[in-house]
């Protein structure tokens, strides 16, 4: 490094230790990240809620503007319309496919997020939400054996006449939840609780499925908890095409959650302990399977985060290299499959579909090509792309139940485009969207040509159904 480059760095370093006053307890992003927006606004269109509210405080550009007034100690971290409006972002990413800058919009958010929540401190929160906050972010999802029971349990509440009662007599709306501040718990049974898988997807004996053909690659699939959970045969349906595609699938056990989740909500910390234990558990099945050429995921969000596993652990000494190289084995399935010479042995698929993008997979990924590429090689399926196919359904992780109504007027906007195309089947790559493009469905009363609801699908069941009516 030159003399007059290792100036700049310690140049840096000083504007950004004098500037950047307003991380007191946190890791605080660069300088120069911080400030890379040049205001151009290219990203106000791109942004469902600056579309949805024509407010500039809902745009990335205005939050960005707050960031920094933030960072520099100009905002302070117990501002309520600070916490707000960044509560109210969809953490979509389009502003960052948007911007000529390259903006790192979701890294800032996350670290700023999380600076808030540590300063506000748990006093701002009810004993309630904290509770809840608890059991969600502490002993559910980071801990399988919990969620598994959990699972288990909403699958028997899904399955007896306990659901159907609670919705007709209104228990969960009843006053005595509002008193409790649980008045959101009606919202999230309605439109987030998925039905439990039965049964719950597992690893095959032996951990792993060998190719149907000839073997070219061995993977690692990252099952994931609620594709385990709700998602079984999504699960099922990928290891069948990754077999039908000369892949040897490894299905590691004891996996908790990728842990974007905590880092989305200000609990970044105990994300980077999820993805410690995520890192060990592939590192153990190689040692006992040999090397992967690639780690598989199918759900978008979650790749998004495996694939960042670097940035949350560099400065971990034990974790960095390794974090680093565990993320550039990881690959969606669908850049997985386009990456290869994948096996086109596809019977008819006689359906007009249309295809939604999940955010962190178009976005966070730039995964964009390759499921069309998919879809467009199955033998009678007609393809017919949709407007505004990369802009969010408004599901966002929790945003669905944190910000109901803004999910809501943006998942409506999502079911006029998917009306126009005509199509019978929507297919996406995320169980988020899943989930909200049903709810969508139900909402609009959408039907196909047959007048029945029209079909939400992941990409992976569709292919699965063209390999098996090729056979």
């Amino acid at each position: 490094m030159s003399e007059i480059e290792i100036n700049r760095v310690k140049l840096s370093e000083a504007v950004q230790n004098t500037s950047l006053i307003g991380f007191k307890l946190g890791e605080a992003p660069s300088y120069d990240d911080m400030t890379r927006c040049i205001h151009c606004g290219l990203c106000l269109n791109f942004c469902p809620t600056y579309r949805e509210t024509g407010r500039e405080t809902e745009s990335p550009r205005g939050r960005l503007y707050l960031m920094r007034g933030f960072a520099e100690g100009n905002i302070d971290g117990q501002s309520e319309a600070l916490y707000e409006h960044l509560d109210t972002c969809l953490q979509c990413r389009a502003c960052e496919t948007a911007c000529p800058s390259g903006v790192k919009y979701g890294h800032l958010v996350e670290l700023t997020f999380e600076e808030i929540v540590k300063q506000r401190g748990e006093e701002k929160r009810s004993r309630v939400e904290k509770f809840i906050r608890w059991v969600v972010f502490r002993q559910l999802f980071p801990k399988p054996e919990n969620l598994r029971r959990f699972a288990l349990f909403t699958r028997f509440y899904q399955r007896t006449p306990l659901q159907s009662v609670t919705r007709k007599l209104g228990i969960l709306r009843l006053p005595i939840f509002k008193k409790l501040g649980l008045e959101r718990l009606a919202v999230m049974e309605e439109t987030m609780l998925p039905t439990i898988s039965q049964p719950l997807f597992e690893p095959p004996i032996g951990g792993k499925v060998p190719a149907k053909t000839e073997q070219k690659y061995r993977v690692g699939l990252f099952s994931g908890c609620v594709m385990s959970m709700a998602f079984a045969k999504v699960n099922e349906a990928t290891v069948r095409v990754l077999t039908r595609n000369y892949c040897e699938v490894v299905v590691p056990e004891s996996l908790n959650c990728c842990g974007a989740l905590n880092v989305h909500n200000g609990d970044r910390e105990y994300g980077k302990e999820m993805a410690r234990r995520n890192i060990e558990v592939f590192e153990q099945a190689e040692k006992e399977h040999g090397k992967f050429d690639a780690i598989i995921i199918n759900a978008a969000g979650c790749g998004a985060m495996l694939k960042e596993y670097g940035e949350l652990l560099k400065n971990d000494p034990e974790y960095a290299e390794r974090a680093k190289e565990f993320e550039h084995k990881v690959k969606d399935i669908t850049e997985f499959l386009g990456g290869i010479d994948f096996n086109r042995d596809f019977g008819r698929v006689n359906k007009k579909i249309t295809y939604q993008d999940a955010c962190h997979l178009v976005h966070g990924q730039k995964i964009r090509v390759q499921p069309r590429t998919l879809l467009k090689a199955i033998p009678g399926l007609e393809f017919v792309e949709m407007r505004d196919s990369d802009k969010c359904c408004g599901s966002a992780g929790i945003y669905n139940v944190t910000q109901y109504d803004l999910s809501m007027q943006i998942l409506d906007h999502k079911m006029e485009y998917v009306a126009k195309t005509g199509a019978g089947c929507v297919a996406t790559a995320n169980p988020g969207c899943q989930l909200q493009l049903q709810l969508g469905v139900k909402r609009s009363g959408l039907k196909n040509r047959l007048r029945e609801p029209v079909e939400v699908v992941h990409i992976v069941e569709l292919l699965d159904e063209a390999y098996r009516a090729g056979e």
